[in-house]
């Protein structure tokens, strides 16, 4: 049975989540803003519906002549080993990083509640992923991995959170700092 994109639409829109519809490809582009940054975002298919792939688009660009660019390798590998849906991969041809989480339909279909995995998995992944590569890109070190309720704990600090919002926060951080387990970063894991 594989996956057509008005499935893959009709998965998108039970999510709440808004989307573009690329012209020339089956593709869903979409933007998405989390704690350490913004990212684009494309969901395609391909091999007539067998494979469906979400990715970043211009997420982080390492060029092979980086200066830490072995610091950042090693960081994309230590990562790609905790994950168990999310990966990294780097382009050494352009030195474009892109995260992306894949799934073969093959004859099957995709329920709702593996879609809702799939993108509880991938966008806390690669907005956590991210401001750890940014600070290896920008010092050579790898600072490790944070733990969602510190991240939250953070947060609390800026002024200007909507009171709803910091509520929340504050619940989140008095549970106590786990650490992160491999791909369920997400925010209803903390």
């Amino acid at each position: 049975m594989s996956l057509t994109l008005d499935d893959l639409k009709k998965l998108v829109d039970k999510e709440g989540l808004q989307y573009f519809i690329d012209p020339k490809r089956p593709a869903l582009l979409m933007g998405m803003s989390g704690m350490c940054g913004k990212y684009r975002v494309v969901m395609r298919l391909h091999d007539d519906g067998a494979f469906l792939q979400i990715r970043t688009t211009d997420y982080l660009t390492c060029p092979p002549n980086h200066p830490h660019l072995t610091a950042v390798l090693k960081a994309l590998m230590q990562i790609n080993f905790r994950h168990r849906l999310v990966k990294y991969g780097w382009d050494p041809n352009d030195g474009e990083i892109a995260g992306y989480a894949d799934l073969w339909v093959m004859d099957s279909s995709v329920t709702q509640a593996q879609f809702n995995r799939m993108l509880q998995n991938f966008f806390p992944c690669i907005d956590m992923d991210y401001g750890r590569l940014q600070k290896v890109m920008e010092t050579g070190k790898d600072p490790g991995e944070r733990a969602p309720a510190d991240v939250a704990k953070s947060l609390l600090g800026d002024k200007s959170l909507p009171p709803a919002l910091r509520e929340l926060l504050e619940k989140l951080t008095k549970k106590g700092a786990r650490k992160p387990d491999g791909d369920d970063v997400g925010p209803t894991r903390i």
